[in-house]
Order: structure tokens, then C-alpha cells, then sequence
């Protein structure tokens, strides 16, 4: 053993230790002695947001004006018959007057009704169901089958049947969106279900939740994403669903009567591809509206989820 080692602690020695591990000083909590606060760089993703919304918002447009020169250069140049497809540009302009036409609005308002009656019948089916299904096991086993047998049946091969049971109105062609909208809602809210985190159902439930409190606060939180997919693409198709229901239940109002009459006229084709311009806007401004509604509530429900 060396001296240094061997030498017993002297006075010196504490008083060396000592100051080397004397306190630090005090902490001011004074703001004018602490100095300015660090600067940092604001995070701006509102503008990021804003950026991408506005990129897509140009691409999109960037699509559509080059599809309407497309069909304005075959028109123009007799490509397809004129009688078949007329040019884009009096097409647009015939579709400017048909959204100040006070009968042409009606029929719109009645397939829009029509639709939203049908949709709303959809999604008091298919979201209680849905999430009940994805619950029980049991129950999701015993109609997997059924749901899979009826959900390829297309319902606008069920409108003569329909036709007989309701008639040619409104509860007809609500009950064909009913029946298309149905099934992709339920699908969806049963996976969304499907898709929630064991253990955050299992530790709700060592905490003394109920099987209600668990179903409100962890699973419909964490399905809503699905859920609201299955509404964006369902949203257009009850549009859809719902002119085919008027094409071929002979309908007297709505958007696909008022397409019918226009077919028969000489020289209606111009309207009847107006009215469809005007149709595939409207389910554009719908599935933008929806897809708006899908972001805001998606990020609700990670923050319920988180």
C-alpha cells in the first residue's frame, strides 16, 4: 500500500475536500436577473396544413380543366357524334342556367332529400349494430355469414320489389340508399371496433369500468377513424343510388325523372350532360365536406384515444 494511500486524513485535506464540494449558489427566481427567456421558433402547421390543402386544392383543378379540354377538342372536331356528346363549353353554359331554374332546383332538392333520409336510415342501422357486433364475438360469428350473403345484392335490382312494397316515392328511393349505404357502414364500424387495443380495453376494465364506459370511452373513440371512412365513401354513393332508384322506379320528382324527361326531348342531351356536370358537383362539394369533417373528428379521437 502506498504512503498516499496509507496516510490517515489530515486537516488540510478536509478543508480542500470541503471547498471543492462547497454548495452551488443560490438559484435566482428573480425574471428581471434571470435574464430574457430563450427564443425559440414557432411551429406553424396551420400554415403547413394550409400549403398542402392549397397543392391538392390546384391539382385537382389542374385535372378538371384539362378533362373539359379534352372533351371540348373531341366535340369540336366531331371525334364522337355531336348529338351524343355536345362541346364542354355549352355544356357548362347550359348548366349555369339550370342553376337558377326554380323547377330544376326542386328536382335536385328532392333526390338530395331523398338521399339524406336514406343515409340517416343507414347509419341508425349500421352504427349500433356495428358497434355490437364488434363486441361479441358470438354474435359477429353467427351473422358473418348473413351479412356476407346480403351484402353483395345490389339495390338497384331490388327497385321493382321495392316499387310494389312502398311505391314510387320517397320512401322507395330512401330505402335504396338505405339498403347500398348499409353495408359498407356496418363493415366499417365493425373493424374500427375490431381494431381497438386489447389492453386499453383490459386496463379500462382492471379500473372498474363498466362494459358501457369502455364501449363509450376507449372503442368508439378508437373506431371513429374507420367509421368516418366508411361515411366518406358511402357519403356519394347514396347520390348515386339514389338517381338510379329514379331512373328505374319512374319516379315523377328528383334529379334522375328530370334526367329521363330531358333524354327524350330532341336536343336534350345538352341538358341531361349538364345535369350530370351539375350531379358530379355536387357530389364532389358532399365528399369535401365529409373529408373535412373526417380529419377534424380523426384527430379527436386520437386525442380521446391518447
Amino acid at each position: 500500500m502506498s504512503d498516499r494511500a496509507a496516510r490517515p486524513l489530515m486537516e488540510d485535506d478536509v478543508e480542500t475536500t470541503t471547498s471543492v464540494t462547497a454548495a452551488p449558489p443560490p438559484v435566482t427566481t428573480d425574471p428581471a436577473a434571470a435574464g430574457p427567456p430563450e427564443r425559440r421558433t414557432p411551429r406553424r402547421p396551420a400554415r403547413r396544413i394550409a400549403s398542402g390543402r392549397g397543392r391538392v386544392l390546384r391539382r385537382g383543378a389542374t385535372g378538371v380543366l384539362g378533362t373539359l379540354l379534352v372533351w371540348e377538342v373531341v366535340a369540336r372536331f366531331d371525334l364522337l357524334p355531336r348529338d351524343a356528346l355536345p362541346p364542354a363549353s355549352s355544356t357548362i353554359a347550359r348548366a349555369a342556367e339550370l342553376v337558377v331554374d326554380t323547377t330544376f332546383l326542386g328536382n335536385v332538392g328532392a333526390t338530395l332529400w331523398a338521399s339524406l333520409v336514406g343515409y340517416l336510415l343507414a347509419l341508425v342501422v349500421a352504427l349500433p349494430l356495428g358497434m355490437l357486433l364488434g363486441l361479441s364475438d358470438r354474435l359477429y360469428l353467427v351473422s358473418s355469414t348473413v351479412i356476407e350473403l346480403l351484402r353483395p345484392l345490389p339495390p338497384v335490382g331490388l327497385v321493382p320489389l321495392l316499387v310494389l312494397v312502398a311505391g314510387q316515392g320517397l320512401e322507395m328511393k330512401a330505402a335504396v340508399v338505405a339498403l347500398g349505404c348499409v353495408w359498407p357502414l356496418l363493415i366499417n364500424t365493425i373493424h374500427g371496433v375490431h381494431a381497438t387495443d386489447s389492453t386499453a380495453r383490459a386496463t379500462a376494465r382492471s379500473f372498474g369500468w363498466s362494459r358501457r364506459q369502455v364501449a363509450i370511452r376507449v372503442v368508439w373513440p378508437s373506431a371513429i377513424p374507420s367509421v368516418l371512412t366508411g361515411v366518406r365513401i358511402t357519403v356519394s354513393v347514396a347520390l348515386i343510388l339514389c338517381v338510379g332508384a329514379e331512373f328505374i322506379g319512374g319516379s315523377t320528382a328528383g334529379l334522375g325523372s328530370w334526367l329521363l324527361q330531358q333524354s327524350m326531348l330532341p336536343g336534350g342531351i345538352e341538358s341531361v350532360c349538364a345535369g350530370v356536370v351539375i350531379a358530379g358537383s355536387l357530389g364532389l362539394l358532399i365528399n369535401g365536406a365529409v373529408s373535412a369533417l373526417e380529419t377534424r373528428f380523426a384527430a379527436w379521437a386520437r386525442r380521446e384515444e391518447a
